[in-house]
């Protein structure tokens, strides 16, 4: 009779160190968001808009400078300034135009060294505007390349 409840013991105690051995196996982070400090070391530095003419300067410290041609970028010549910051795989742009300030809210798509795709939304957009609608609302994509010269 003990051999036998040594033996159901040792069943029960391997059972429950498979079952405990799935649950934390099972349990991953499946998310494609970059990590916080990943993403913000990759997008300081100068980037190009993607049909569009636009260079971003993005710095460390929160702030950039946005010109609307490289040619400007290089005189270094009517850029308007911004602030961004990251917070839970959203990234906040405040765009400071002489009249309003702008508010840019961004999810990165995909990200790369020198390539980033944003999902831009826009909470006042429709459908068929060139948006697309996802669980956090009305988006289009914005893809910045690294800018060289």
């Amino acid at each position: 009779m003990k051999h036998k409840l040594f033996h159901l013991q040792s069943l029960v105690a391997v059972a429950l160190c498979v079952i405990m051995a799935m649950a934390f196996t099972s349990c991953s982070d499946d998310d494609d968001e970059p990590a916080a400090d990943e993403l913000t070391s990759i997008i300081v530095g100068v980037w190009a808009q993607d049909g569009d003419n636009d260079i971003f300067v993005v710095n460390a410290n929160g702030t950039g400078v946005v010109y609307d041609s490289p040619a400007l970028y290089e005189q270094k010549k009517d850029g308007t300034n911004f602030t961004w910051s990251y917070k839970d795989g959203w990234v906040r742009a405040s765009i400071i135009h002489s009249d309003e300030v702008q508010v840019e809210e961004m999810r990165a798509k995909t990200v790369s060294k020198n390539k980033i795709v944003w999902q831009r939304y826009d909470n006042e957009a429709s459908d068929g505007d060139g948006y697309d609608k996802d669980a956090f609302g009305y988006y289009d994509l914005w893809t910045w390349e690294r800018y060289t010269k």
